[in-house]
């Protein structure tokens, strides 16, 4: 009996060793994955994860991140240092994107501008507006009069390609110009500049904006002089109470502007003594 039951417990404690062992062993795929997690990864988690991934989340009165972040693990925060790796690969994979197609679009702009100014087409334009008459008794007459026929057809031919190239153009300077005046998009300047526009079709998006920013200035400018003024006022306000002694300390000694106050006061008290 001894004998059984002593291999039994062996049994059972290598049965359990093994157990053991099954249950914290990882996979390697389940390392490889934790150390490729992009940003697709977090991307790909929805509320049947968590209830707070849903994809309108707008999540308000947390702490800051920083502030959390070194109270996290250390495998948390490879995983956060992961995403942020893969999520500025992806903005600068975007910005070059961007670079790229806006070169191409210049170039083709460009291109099509080159292609209406050539003189060729200058020379017909020229020759389309004329308002010359020819005497179409005369051959010359007649093949001047013909040639000018020949050019009032190519420019409405190609007086709608012409219209495009141009809104094109148009779009490449707004964008250009929205690139580099981000605040176009602050409601401080975007409302007012749209009203603007409104108001006056005749200007365009550059000249309401420098209007706008001027204007804005402006009351920045009277606004932090209000405040400097409010400022001034409260430290006279101050220095006029700690001139009267209404400012005394606990103790009953009064608080000085400076050292003459402060020798004027003592010598006072000394001359009552």
């Amino acid at each position: 009996m001894n004998e059984n039951t002593m291999e039994t417990g062996e049994d059972t404690s290598t049965s359990v060793e093994t157990t053991e062992n099954v249950e914290t062993t990882e996979t390697p795929d389940a390392v490889e994955l934790a150390e490729d997690l992009t940003i697709e990864d977090l991307l790909g988690l929805s509320v049947e994860d968590d209830a707070l991934f849903t994809d309108d989340a707008n999540h308000k009165g947390m702490k800051p991140l920083h502030q959390w972040v070194q109270h996290l693990p250390e495998d948390v925060r490879k995983h956060i240092g992961n995403l942020r790796a893969s999520y500025t690969r992806k903005t600068q994979e975007l910005a070059n994107l961007r670079k790229e197609l806006e070169a191409e679009r210049d170039a083709m702009v460009s291109q099509r501008q080159q292609t209406m100014n050539n003189p060729a087409y200058q020379k017909a334009v020229e020759l389309a507006n004329s308002e010359e008459q020819f005497d179409l008794y005369d051959p010359e007459g007649m093949k001047r009069e013909i040639e000018r026929q020949a050019a009032i057809q190519l420019k409405q031919m190609l007086e709608p390609a012409r219209e495009q190239i141009k809104m094109e153009q148009r779009k490449v300077e707004l964008q250009r110009f929205k690139d580099q005046n981000p605040e176009l998009m602050d409601d401080a300047y975007r409302l007012p500049i749209a009203k603007m526009l409104h108001e006056r079709p005749e200007l365009r998006l550059e000249d309401a904006f420098y209007i706008v920013k001027a204007k804005v200035g402006a009351e920045k400018l009277e606004a932090e002089k209000r405040q400097m003024e409010a400022q001034r006022a409260s430290r006279r306000e101050t220095l006029k109470k700690t001139s009267t002694g209404a400012n005394a300390s606990p103790k009953g000694s009064p608080k000085f502007k400076d050292a003459w106050a402060a020798y004027q006061y003592h010598k006072s008290q000394q001359d009552k003594m």
